[in-house]
């Protein structure tokens, strides 16, 4: 966990990033919650079955994945399901220096919903499937 929490601590106080606990994501978790917990349980999983894989890039890519900066329940951007990684993306390289394998990780994470976003990289299909399972768990209640 000392990894995890030097790694994060990098994103989640950067003042923006920051902005993410006014925007609820599902139920009442908001945006900041939902890809703390993403990250955390991607990391979790790598290093509980031992698999070799950039954990920074991992975990910063978690961090950022829904990092649109929004309301999406208010806003005018319509579909947002098929457009916040592109969103999250962009405020991902204004905020922060990001790596090749971040940028697809945090682009391709609603991977297979957008088709013309493939996961390159193992990180980014780990990533991609705790985002459902945790977006799933939120919404539902599971777990909380």
């Amino acid at each position: 966990m000392k990894k995890f929490k030097e790694i994060s601590n990098e994103i989640i106080n950067e003042e923006n990033y920051i902005k993410m606990k006014n925007y609820i994501a599902h139920s009442n978790i908001t945006v900041y919650d939902h890809c703390y917990s993403v990250a955390l349980a991607s990391y979790k999983f790598v290093k509980k079955y031992k698999i070799k894989c950039d954990i920074e890039s991992l975990i910063r890519a978690a961090l950022l994945h829904d990092f649109y900066l929004y309301d999406w329940h208010d806003s005018k951007i319509k579909l947002h399901g098929f457009k916040h990684h592109r969103f999250a993306l962009l405020n991902s390289k204004k905020y922060f220096k990001i790596n090749k394998k971040e940028k697809n990780i945090i682009y391709s994470h609603r991977f297979p919903l957008t088709l013309w976003t493939i996961p390159k990289y193992k990180e980014a299909l780990i990533v991609s499937t705790f985002d459902k399972i945790i977006a799933f768990k939120e919404t539902f209640n599971i777990g909380y």
